[in-house]
């Protein structure tokens, strides 16, 4: 459990398609974490068993999701998806992501 975090205190780990994460606050059925990505970036496509809400701080994506068509999000949009439904984002500016996902990510502590 992690009760408070300062974004710029953590050291952030670099993800295969070259973001840089920072784990922020969480408990056992609860995470926040951020993500950063350059310009022209694309995170690989993926699913997950946890559900997820995902928040542009700053930045211009388009979001793609199985069954969805692309949709462009700027800053102040969010995006949810459901667990085990598979899902990727490329970035046109540099991009910063807020993700929530419940429960906590193991697989991000390990």
């Amino acid at each position: 459990m992690k009760l408070i975090a300062h974004a710029s205190a953590e050291t952030p780990f670099i993800t295969p398609d070259g973001a840089q994460r920072r784990i922020l606050s969480y408990s056992d059925n609860l995470m926040l974490v951020q993500f950063s990505f350059a310009a022209n970036a694309k995170s690989w496509e993926h699913s997950h068993p946890h559900e997820q809400i995902g928040y542009v701080v700053s930045g211009e994506i388009d979001f793609y999701m199985e069954g969805h068509a692309p949709v462009r999000l700027l800053a102040g949009d969010s995006y949810y998806v459901p667990g085990d439904v598979r899902h990727y984002i490329a970035t046109y500016a540099e991009t910063v992501l807020v993700d929530c996902f419940t429960p906590q990510r193991a697989d991000f502590l390990a």
